[in-house]
């Protein structure tokens, strides 16, 4: 009797080992979501802000055509300015894109071989996504990294980049200006420090379409590209005053008077749900 309760304890451990194995692999192979302990993908894409790929690697060498389409074998960044909005993505077996790991283990890395040259900017450091900005006109070179608990998983070659002066770029948003969008007349500017200026309105009406611009360290005015940034605000007293956008014009506002007295408004540039800029409180007047 002893011996048929340890020959049937037997079979039944093994297939318990044999379910195991089975299930706890099954993540492995998922062409979607990437395993969390080993990422090994077959290449690298990079692509901007419409999706386009402006990189693709592909088991360790750097592709210069892709889906029959030319890709780009460099990069460019802007001296002084912000590249474009770079998403990184990853290719598997079959060729086809997956995601980055969406584990806390897993981390985006890179080295840039001459840091004086070249920085990367992160809109949210926890983003598979990134700014190029050049330092001094010239070349250098940058390798992407996967990092797993503090050590390199998975690396590009290293990839070239050119760093040139681009006029149609600009900078980390440093300030913000309001104006009217008919006449230009200025009405109020601020900083993440400091304001000046004021938001006017009469109880009860609305103001003109209100326009608002943003600039960096240059002093040069811009709007972000659109719907990749957006437009918050807060108002601190909501009886007081409202802010509403213009439909189809999301970098123009009007301002609403709902009772006599002042308060604040609080304007933030967001990237992906993230605040990139938020601005000193400007003041509002309802007359």
């Amino acid at each position: 009797m002893t011996s048929f309760i340890l020959k049937y304890s037997y079979i039944f451990l093994l297939i318990s080992l044999l379910i195991f194995t089975t299930t706890s692999c099954s993540d492995e192979t998922d062409p979607v979501i990437p395993p969390s302990e080993h990422f090994e993908p077959e290449g690298w894409i990079v692509r901007d802000a419409t999706t386009k790929p402006i990189l693709v690697v592909w088991q360790g060498v750097i592709q210069t055509t892709w889906n029959s389409t030319s890709v780009p074998d460099t990069l460019y960044a802007p001296l002084n300015a912000l590249s474009d909005h770079f998403t990184v993505k990853f290719l598997d077996i079959n060729k086809n894109i997956i995601n980055p790991p969406a584990d806390p283990d897993h981390q985006f890395g890179w080295l840039i071989t001459e840091p004086s040259k070249l920085t990367i900017i992160q809109d949210s450091p926890t983003d598979w996504a990134f700014h190029l900005k050049g330092l001094i006109r010239g070349t250098t070179t940058l390798e992407l990294q996967v990092m797993h608990l503090g050590h390199v998983d998975v690396k590009t070659p290293k990839i070239p980049v050119i760093i040139r002066e681009d006029t149609t770029a600009y900078g980390e948003p440093i300030g913000l200006r309001l104006s009217y969008e008919e006449d230009g007349t200025v009405l109020a500017t601020a900083t993440d420090l400091t304001s000046s200026g004021s938001l006017d309105v009469e109880k009860d009406s609305l103001t003109d379409h209100i326009e608002i611009e943003f600039y960096d360290d240059q002093n040069r005015f811009y709007q972000p590209e659109y719907p990749l940034h957006s437009l918050g605000f807060t108002v601190a007293n909501p009886t007081i005053a409202e802010i509403i956008p213009e439909a189809g014009e999301p970098w123009v506002l009007r301002v609403k008077g709902l009772a006599t007295g002042s308060t604040t408004v609080t304007f933030k540039l967001m990237v992906a749900g993230v605040a990139e800029f938020v601005s000193f409180p400007i003041n509002v007047n309802v007359q």
